[in-house]
């Protein structure tokens, strides 16, 4: 490494490193006055003291300094990195996890799946070697990762004639991509905040980095249950019908969404009810309320001239149109009030639980452009790369936390420093082996994803896909233009059953593990190369071969193992999915793992085979050893009963263990203040401990029993 620490030409080092916390630094490069800052838009303050408890560490990149170049209004930042270092992140990227030798551009974008344009372009990254960086400046940003050889760097490989002489072939393969040793990254603008996070590991940069930005977000309970939304054209009648269908067929529902159609008038949007379909909506939100059923409401941000507020907020809105709407500056606080006011009037008064923000993600055609202006003096550019957190912000600090109530929906774009936010990006793109992808890769930057299921060709996929969304971060229908019920597959109506009431029993599992981002910044679903740093059966490296016509690049192609999880502390995910519909293999990593429905000994640092068919149509789970599993004892339809229920804690393996559940009111923001409780649950000597390691609120669950699974 000695070479690579030299000053690498024109480039100057940066110095002026200013220690924030814990494992925390950060550097300003150039005039950071007229650029906005992703960190700005936080949910919270950082978790100082948190970061604080962590286990120090030094600075990562001491013996490899970070270098720019400000120059031709273009700031570039060059991070040296090892030949055999890996990098990870960049937002919610469907094609995969690490970003080794390859060119990212970072914008927000509508259907992107990859290459840097997607929903969520987090300008955060993690390095096999224990750190993280975040480029904390709402830009546009063109990454290369590993790309890109200078002239004066002292760690290029060799060059490799691609021709050579019959007899004397070179003993490495010419290469297409030859190593870089180095991120690059610039943007167009007056000044970038570099964040550098060190680690004990991936795991321990990540929560660094989730403390940083204010800690994760903690759901009320019942965004955590099963989710419906109807047809869009549904009125009051069809959608408590429809509601009136999942209490008979004893299928579970917390939420119910309303689509477009609720509205007066949308794309753009009034945000006024459609009395036509909704002549009383607050008796109508009131009969759902007393079933135990909340109702989420579509939106979208651009104002119709049909709404209330248009002539208002006209002042206050860009330059340019979306949907022949207007787009309010909601970095002006008079914007940001009338649209609390209209919302707080028209929805939270009558009971509204929440939104699903869509629309805030491109395409460049459906956005306003990037020369667009705004009276708040932000550009286009920037307006773009945080709309989706603005809007998050706003309901959630505005609208929610200042009435003391807790919200979850879902939000079609976001991007650094989102962790706080209690908002689940969905998507309209729809492969499934993508959508397990954003499981592993919004664990990687703070973001929530849902794969949320909308329709299936098949009952088995239907099956898969409802299992896979029961895992996720939010477990959703959208039956906004299909019309379909969680039963509409007769012939999987009772696995699909099986699998939501499943997750219905592991909510104290679920809202437990929220609590722990919360409060430690640990992902609740995470990408399996966190539990396994190093691990070398994540990826399989096939080699090209180089030929001038067929193959003239002979271009490696890496597969990562991207379709398997964390669900919580102990629960590993490998759902079925496309060919692999009902068999399937699993990478077990070290340590003893045990089924989670049978609680047999799975295998250790291996591979296993696992059919549906000697699941009886389950999901494949497995359980780590001398795990603790609090889940309800029996099945119920909505969170309204979960309250008081007793538990069922289970026990897998041989070692002892502990696990914290988490309690509270599940709705208030009191655990803020110190509102809530804590149960220590211990297995050892081989029987269940419980003791109060905190005890300021009521008990949200009935007591626990012991359930060993042998």
């Amino acid at each position: 490494m000695n070479e690579i620490t030299k000053q690498v030409g024109n480039l100057d080092l940066i110095e002026n490193w200013q220690s924030v916390a814990n494992g925390v630094w950060k550097s300003e490069i150039g005039d950071m006055n007229s650029e906005k800052r992703y960190i700005s838009l936080a949910a919270e303050a950082p978790r100082l003291d948190r970061i604080n408890g962590l286990s120090p560490t030094s600075f990562p990149l001491e013996n490899c300094m970070p270098s720019f170049q400000d120059k031709d209004g273009k700031i570039t930042v060059r991070i040296p990195t090892e030949k055999d270092e890996h990098i990870y992140g960049f937002g919610l990227q469907f094609d995969g996890l690490k970003k080794n030798k390859t060119v990212l551009t970072l914008n927000t974008d509508h259907w992107g799946k990859g290459n840097g344009r997607t929903h969520a372009p987090v300008p955060f990254y993690i390095s096999s070697r224990g750190y993280g960086v975040f480029f904390n400046t709402a830009r546009f940003m063109k990454v290369y990762c590993q790309i890109g050889n200078r002239k004066d760097s002292q760690n290029n490989p060799l060059p490799v004639d691609r021709n050579p002489v019959s007899g004397s072939e070179p003993i490495n393969p010419w290469q297409a991509v030859p190593q870089g040793d180095a991120v690059e990254a610039h943007i167009i603008g007056k000044g970038m905040e570099l964040v550098i996070f060190g680690g004990t590991s991936m795991l321990d940069v990540i929560q660094r980095y989730n403390l940083y930005c204010g800690g994760g977000t903690l759901p009320p309970l019942w965004g955590l249950g099963f989710w419906h939304r109807v047809h869009a054209t549904f009125d009051a009648d069809q959608t408590e019908a429809e509601l009136s269908e999942f209490n008979k067929k004893q299928f579970p529902l917390d939420v119910i969404g309303l689509e477009p159609g609720w509205m007066s008038s949308s794309y753009p949007c009034t945000f006024e009810w459609q009395t036509a379909r909704f002549s009383d909506p607050f008796s109508f939100v009131e009969r759902l309320r007393k079933q135990g059923v909340r109702l989420n409401l579509w939106i979208n941000p651009y104002i119709s001239p049909e709404s209330g507020i248009y002539e208002k907020i006209y002042p206050y809105s860009g330059s340019h149109l979306v949907w022949l709407g207007l787009v309010p500056d909601y970095y002006m606080s008079q914007a940001r009030q009338l649209l609390v006011q209209q919302h707080t009037k028209e929805h939270l008064k009558i009971g509204i639980s929440g939104y699903k923000v869509d629309e805030v993600d491109g395409y460049d055609f459906w956005l306003w452009p990037d020369h667009a202006t705004f009276p708040s003096g932000t550009s286009g550019e920037t307006m773009r790369q945080t709309y989706g957190l603005l809007m998050q912000e706003l309901l959630y600090k505005d609208l929610f936390k200042q009435n003391n109530q807790r919200t979850y929906g879902n939000v079609r774009s976001s991007n650094g420093a989102a962790s706080g936010y209690p908002f689940v990006i969905y998507s309209d793109s729809y492969n499934h082996k993508e959508y397990i992808t954003g499981i592993s890769s919004a664990s990687l930057c703070g973001i929530l994803w849902t794969p949320e299921i909308r329709n299936a060709s098949s009952a088995r996929e239907w099956l898969n896909r409802m299992q896979t969304v029961c895992f996720s971060s939010m477990a959703k229908l959208n039956a906004w233009a299909t019309g379909l019920q969680p039963w509409s597959f007769s012939e999987v109506e009772d696995a699909v059953r099986q699998v939501i009431q499943l997750r219905m029993r592991l909510l104290p599992y679920i809202y437990s593990s929220f609590a722990n981002y919360y409060f430690n910044g640990v992902p609740p679903i995470r990408a399996m190369i966190l539990e396994d740093d190093g691990n070398t059966e994540i990826e399989t490296r096939i080699d090209s071969q180089l030929d001038s016509e067929a193959n003239p690049y002979a271009m490696d192609k890496i597969i990562e193992k991207t379709d398997q999880f964390m669900f919580g502390p102990s629960i590993m995910v490998a759902p079925f999915y496309e060919n692999q519909a009902t068999e399937r293999y699993v990478y077990l990593p070290p340590g003893k793992w045990y089924d989670f429905y049978s609680g047999q000994y799975a295998g250790s640092d291996t591979t296993i085979l696992v059919k549906s068919e000697l699941l009886n149509d389950k999901i494949p789970l497995f359980v780590k050893d001398g795990a603790l599993i609090p889940m309800l004892k029996q099945d119920v339809m909505n969170t309204e009963e979960v309250i008081g229920h007793d538990l069922e804690v289970r026990h897998y393996g041989v070692d002892d263990g502990t696990f914290q559940l988490y309690e509270d009111d599940g709705k208030s923001f009191d655990y803020q203040k110190g509102v809530y409780r804590i149960r220590t649950l211990s297995f050892t000597n081989q029987r269940l401990t419980e003791t109060i390691s905190k005890d300021d609120a009521d008990s949200m669950f009935g007591s626990v029993s012991l359930k060993r699974m042998i």
